[in-house]
Parts: structure tokens; C-alpha cells; sequence
């Protein structure tokens, strides 16, 4: 008589191990299932929020109007990929910058939501151009006493406030206290979407250089091109410039990319090989002195904590700091290149992202492959990590890629023991932190993740082997409620031709009874597949009905 079987736990697949070797819980497939649920549990449908266009295919996605949890608005979609980052501080119009098509911008509810989808409306350069013409100065009017050098520089100011770098000094003017001097040559603005209001003078104390510091006199129009020193008191000192190299508040970089707001007002963005930082609380403002050098071409940032990590085509780095310049890098860890920007998902405790051999991760626990032990990396690279795009539901990573078709995985980081399979991927994510809900991007359908009714999820077990060849009389099922569909397959060599035989046994059960098996076989193993759309607590097999009592 054969010893009982009780499949139960349903802790999801491993494809590493032998299917013999598997834990009684995990299998060697399960498909739409929802993980750390310690049974069976079908995970829910997607939902349809709203739709957006496929003309070209968005490869991004992003929700505004957060002040209201709406998940069929408003959808900002680009058909390149992007990164999003909100801005700090009180602003009320959720501005949120976008790198990584063309020259880094900005939009906000203001401009980008106005007159209807597809949103954004309208974006704005981020940068804050310094202006290139150089001041003239020429006295008017004689003052009184001393005679010293002084120098003057210009700046743009935005609609927004935002001060750009000054422009190159101007030639010194010797001049006694109470001069009047004439500043002409001003230049006009830049053309583009900067939203130049004003423009701002500054001007050197008597007898220093023009590497010293400037400030400030006057602002005027930002057409104005021409005005003057009439002697007033001079005031505060120019931000935006100190007189040491790097300091200037330049653009961001042109080909700027991977925006991610920081700490303490800082974000951060990459290009080619560097690691840019802004001044904090000043999103437009990116000193060279704050630049980083990487070893390798960057590809992604993600965060935990105060932890930044810069993701490249070989090992990451991670920088430390409560400012720019304090920001430092820890000796390497690991070497785990990024093999897809999309894949990389931050969390409270690490980030994790797809690398050559399996799914990287870092954190507080250290750094490690989440799926050494479930996927080998060469089962691992046939999901084709290049095309992996990743986000974050409750504390899961969620991935999709295309291995010839879109498919997708659930992992648990704090539990990587298994894989939860999923039938279906997607074209873009985007995690909500206020609904704290999870949306993809299927074509044109803007799709809340697991938020509808029961798919039908399947689930493997892992081959039961016997201590000798025997026969299950009879198996039964406990469900939340019916109809549960299980597959059991009996397999054993025949002693006496040696062939592989098998046989196959398929039920859809309406209640909990018992139901025997086929007989007129020993079977030397035993695999159970169950396929529901309902919750499963388990499914046991025993050699007559009454072993169940005991069960």
C-alpha cells in the first residue's frame, strides 16, 4: 500500500532542480497564480483603466492628478523610454521631470493636462540657459574717491523663478564709488521653450577680480537689453555662480537619461558614462563639480533608502551622501551588469534588476542572483533579459519579456525559493505609490494589475517518487469551491519490455468527495496538476478511501 501524498503549500516552480528533488510545496510550472500565499490561489485579471494610443507603440507610462486616486487619469505615455521624477517642495502643480527623449524637460498639470489626451500637452526644456552675450560697461558719470576695477555678468531668470548661470564678465571698468555706468550689449534671450521673464545684473565689489563674487544690482525685462548702474546698494550674492571651477549652474546634460529624485532635494540623471546630481532644490541647476565618473556606460538608477545605485554594462555602483559633493561611491561589489533599463524595480530594502545570469539584486541584505538555485542562466537568458520590463506589485517583482511572444513572472526578493509564471506580459508599467497599485500597458489598454475577477491559474507538482512501484486508489481535492480541474499522471518503466509507460487521468470535480483512480498498474512516480479559477487548500492521493480519515 502506498504512503499517503499531500500536495499542498503551493509555493510556486523551480526549473533549476530535478523534479524529484523539488520540496514537496513547489512545482515544475505554475501559471497566473498569486505567490506567499502558502495554497493555491488564482491570481485576478487585469483592468482595463483607460486607453491610449498605438500610433506609435508608448513605451512608458506615468499618472498624474495624484491628489486624486483615479486610475483612468491622467496618463502621460511616450513612445520612447523614458523616466519620470516629481519635483520637491510645495509646488502644487505635480511638476515632474522627463529624461531620455531628446534634451531633458518638465510638464505639470498646468501645461501638460490641458485640452485633453494624449497627455503631455506640453513640456518644457528644463534647461535655463546662461546667456553668451557679454556685458559692455562704459562710465557715464564720475563718482568720488578710490578708484578700483569692477565687473558685471548677466543671468536669465524663468517664469518659474529659476536662475540660469551667469555669462562671461565683462572687460573691467575702472571707476570711483558713485559711478554711473551704462551696461549695453546685453544680448537678447535664447529662442526656445524656456519661458525667459527677467534678467538679473550682478557686479564685482571694488578691486577684486572677475573670478570673485558677483552681486547683485538690478533686474529688468528679459528683453531688455541695455541698462545701468546708477550707484544703488548692491545686494545678494549671485547663487548661481561662486567663482570655483564646476560651480555654475549649468542645463542638464543634452543627452541626458534615468531621472530619479533622491534625498534632501537632490536628483539625480545619467549620460554616456557619468553620474550627474543637481543642486538640491534646483532641478535645473547641474554643477560639473557634482558630475561622477563611472567606469562603465550607465544604463539605470534605482534607490532604497538613502542608497543610489547606478546600474551600467558592468558591476553597479553604489554612492552614499546627504549632498552632491558628499555623495560617494562603496568598494564594488558583485559584478552584475544591467541588461535592460526597464527591468530595474527599487524597493524599501534594495533594487533589485535583470543582469546576464539571473535577476541582480542589492540591498540591505547585500548583493546577490535572486534565482540562483530556481532558473540556471541559461534557462534564465532564454526569457531574454534585454527585453525585460519590471515593476513593483504590493512586494513582488513583475516582470514581462519576449521570448518570441510576451509572457511574464512574479518573484518574491524575500522569499527567492521559486517563480510564479505569468500568461501574459506587457509594453510598459508604471507602480502608483498613492493607490499603491500596479499598471500596465498592453498596446493601447492602460491596465490595472491583478484587480479583477479569477484567471484560471495551473499549477505542476513536482515528481512524487515511490519507495516501490505502487498504486493510488483514490485522490480527493479541498477547495474554497468547485469546479477544480487536476490531472494525475502515473509513470513506471515496464519490467518486461523496459518502455517508459504513463498513465494519464484527468477530472473536473464539482464537490469534496473522494474519487478513485485507474488501477492495473504500479506506478513508480506520481505528478498532480491542478487548474482553477477558485482557491485550492490540497489535493491528496491515498491507496483506498479510508486513509483520508487519517489524513
Amino acid at each position: 500500500m502506498p504512503s499517503p501524498i499531500t500536495l499542498a503549500g503551493f509555493k510556486g516552480s523551480n526549473l533549476e532542480l530535478d523534479a524529484h528533488a523539488l520540496p514537496e510545496s513547489v512545482g515544475v510550472n505554475a501559471v497566473d497564480m498569486e505567490p506567499g500565499r502558502d495554497r493555491f490561489v488564482p491570481l485576478k485579471a487585469r483592468v482595463t483603466r483607460t486607453t491610449v494610443s498605438t500610433s506609435p507603440q508608448r513605451l512608458s507610462l506615468h499618472r498624474m492628478g495624484r491628489d486624486v486616486v483615479d486610475p483612468a487619469n491622467y496618463w502621460l505615455t511616450n513612445s520612447n523610454v523614458v523616466t519620470y521624477a516629481r519635483t520637491f517642495g510645495t509646488d502644487t502643480t505635480e511638476r515632474t521631470l522627463i529624461a531620455g527623449d531628446g534634451a531633458p524637460k518638465w510638464t505639470n498639470n498646468v501645461i501638460g493636462l490641458g485640452g485633453g489626451p494624449p497627455y503631455p500637452q506640453a513640456l518644457r526644456e528644463l534647461a535655463v540657459p546662461a546667456p553668451t552675450s557679454v556685458p559692455t560697461a562704459t562710465e557715464v558719470t564720475p563718482g568720488t574717491g578710490t578708484a578700483a576695477y569692477r565687473f558685471y555678468v548677466q543671468t536669465f531668470v524663468n517664469d518659474l523663478g529659476w536662475e540660469s548661470a551667469p555669462s562671461g564678465p565683462s572687460a573691467g571698468i575702472l571707476c570711483m564709488p558713485g559711478a554711473i555706468v551704462d551696461l549695453t550689449a546685453l544680448g537678447a534671450p535664447p529662442a526656445g521653450n524656456y519661458g525667459f521673464a527677467t534678467r538679473r545684473i550682478y557686479v564685482t565689489q571694488p578691486g577684486t577680480g572677475s573670478d570673485t563674487d558677483f552681486y547683485f544690482l538690478r533686474e529688468v525685462s528679459a528683453a531688455t537689453t541695455t541698462t545701468q548702474d546708477d550707484a544703488r546698494e548692491r545686494g545678494a550674492l549671485l547663487a548661481t555662480y561662486d567663482g570655483t571651477a564646476g560651480s555654475s549652474w549649468l542645463p542638464p546634460p543634452a543627452a541626458g537619461f534615468g531621472v530619479l529624485a533622491l534625498w534632501n532635494g537632490m536628483h539625480a540623471m545619467l549620460s554616456s558614462n557619468m553620474l550627474h546630481l543637481c543642486v538640491p532644490n534646483a532641478p535645473y541647476a547641474w554643477p560639473t563639480k557634482h558630475d561622477k565618473s563611472l567606469k562603465s556606460a550607465a544604463v539605470a538608477l534605482g534607490k532604497w533608502g538613502q542608497n543610489l545605485v547606478v546600474l551600467t554594462t558592468a558591476e553597479p555602483v553604489v554612492y552614499q551622501g546627504l549632498d552632491p559633493l558628499g555623495m560617494a561611491p562603496l568598494p564594488p561589489g558583485l559584478n552584475h551588469p544591467c541588461r535592460s533599463a526597464r527591468s530595474v524595480v527599487s524597493f524599501a530594502d534594495g533594487v533589485a534588476w535583470a543582469s546576464n545570469d539571473g535577476l541582480a539584486w542589492i540591498g540591505d541584505d547585500g548583493q546577490r542572483i535572486l534565482t540562483a538555485g530556481v532558473l540556471t542562466p541559461e534557462q534564465w537568458r532564454a526569457l531574454v533579459p534585454t527585453t525585460m520590463i519590471a515593476g513593483r506589485w504590493r512586494g513582488f517583482y513583475v516582470c514581462a519579456y519576449n521570448d518570441g511572444s510576451s509572457k511574464g513572472f512574479i518573484f518574491d526578493p524575500k522569499r527567492p525559493g521559486s517563480i510564479f509564471w505569468l500568461s501574459n506580459g506587457f509594453d510598459a508599467c508604471h507602480y502608483d505609490d498613492i493607490s499603491q497599485a500596479l499598471f500596465v500597458l498592453e498596446g493601447g489598454n492602460v491596465r490595472e494589475f491583478a484587480a479583477g475577477s479569477n484567471l484560471t491559474a495551473t499549477f505542476n507538482s513536482k515528481r512524487f517518487l515511490q519507495t516501490q512501484p505502487s498504486n493510488f486508489g483514490f485522490a480527493k481535492v479541498i477547495a474554497a469551491s468547485y469546479p477544480v480541474g487536476v490531472q494525475i499522471t502515473s509513470r513506471w518503466n515496464d519490467p518486461d519490455d523496459g518502455v517508459a509507460r504513463s498513465v494519464v487521468e484527468t477530472r473536473s470535480l464539482t464537490g469534496p468527495g473522494a474519487f478513485a483512480l485507474k488501477s492495473g498498474f504500479l506506478a513508480e512516480s506520481v505528478e498532480i496538476q491542478v487548474s482553477s479559477a477558485v482557491e485550492v487548500t490540497s489535493v491528496r492521493l491515498a491507496g483506498h478511501a479510508g486513509h483520508f480519515k487519517a489524513l
